[in-house]
């Protein structure tokens, strides 16, 4: 006949509360106040073919709706979400990557997924192709065509690697390097280290080379009486002393004679607050266009006078 041991109630006791205590929590963690969420999961990318690019089709961000227990959805909700994709699978031109709840990741598995949108993306690739392609100097000036003239335009390096899809470096016999030339360096040689102009997906290396090119156009001092222009909602309202200044510039000498360039000079001031027939001391604005350089150490104030 078994014998009863008093000492191991408290044990079978205690055995007991634990298992009930795990079957609530499992009830209110697994059945009680489901609830449903929708979640957005952002989208990292690998295993891409190494001798493939994408150029199209990938997205950073998918929403997730799903269903589970309210705990657990509080919880992940303050979460930040991430789903890797695997792209081993690609081919060169389109390729179908399904985003349905099989493919989402361990941190979703707790839950029911009932939908993920979008479904599936589209990927585009292209060939991985490297080149070498000589780089090709382009000229810019903010002045019109002739203003500035340059010569012995050196680049090192003379040629360059590009590496990017097929389908774009098939047709780039060179790769621009764009010169935008400073008019205020005229009659200069100029040595810089400029930035390669590639397309989006398409990296050059070096991806920047060394320029020297000299300005052969040179610059000329100019005099120039400007009339002080008063710059306010009612300017016939205000007298200026002197009515013009006289003021040194230097230009590109193309543009010395040139009458439209240079009445684009200017000189404006601002009236302050004033009653009628106040007069205050007012230092002017200058106003230069592109390419004109002012000489004048200094340019004295005006005084500005509001008509009675």
């Amino acid at each position: 006949m078994m014998s009863f041991n008093p000492k191991k109630m408290p044990h079978l006791l205690s055995l007991a509360i634990a298992i009930v205590t795990a079957v609530g929590m499992w009830y209110v963690v697994s059945v009680r106040d489901r609830l449903e969420a929708q979640l957005e999961v952002s989208i990292d990318y690998n295993g891409v073919p190494p001798n493939l690019v994408i150029t199209d089709g990938l997205i950073s961000k998918v929403h997730v709706r799903m269903r589970g227990p309210e705990l657990l959805l509080r919880a992940i909700s303050q979460q930040t979400l991430t789903q890797a994709i695997n792209l081993s699978g690609i081919k060169k031109g389109t390729t179908v990557v399904p985003l349905s709840g099989e493919h989402m990741g361990p941190q979703l598995r707790a839950f029911e997924l009932i939908d993920v949108q979008p479904p599936r993306i589209v990927v585009k690739a292209d060939n991985l192709m490297e080149r070498s392609v000589p780089v090709r100097a382009e000229i810019e000036s903010p002045l019109r065509s002739g203003v500035l003239t340059v010569e012995n335009v050196i680049v090192s390096p003379a040629s360059v690697t590009l590496r990017g899809p097929e389908s774009i470096l098939s047709d780039m016999p060179h790769v621009p390097l764009i010169i935008t030339l400073d008019p205020n360096a005229a009659g200069t040689t100029v040595r810089q280290n400029l930035p390669l102009d590639t397309p989006g997906l398409v990296n050059a290396m070096p991806a920047s080379v060394e320029v020297q090119y000299t300005i052969t156009s040179g610059r000329t001092v100019v005099t120039r009486q400007v009339r002080v222009e008063v710059v306010a909602q009612n300017a016939s309202h205000y007298a200026v002393e002197p009515e013009t200044l006289e003021l040194l510039v230097e230009v590109p000498e193309a543009l010395a004679k040139n009458s439209s360039y240079l009445r684009k000079l200017g000189v404006i001031v601002v009236p302050p607050p004033m009653e009628m027939g106040q007069s205050r001391q007012v230092d002017p604005r200058i106003r230069l266009p592109e390419g004109m350089t002012l000489l004048n150490p200094s340019v004295n104030p005006v005084t500005i006078s509001r008509k009675k």
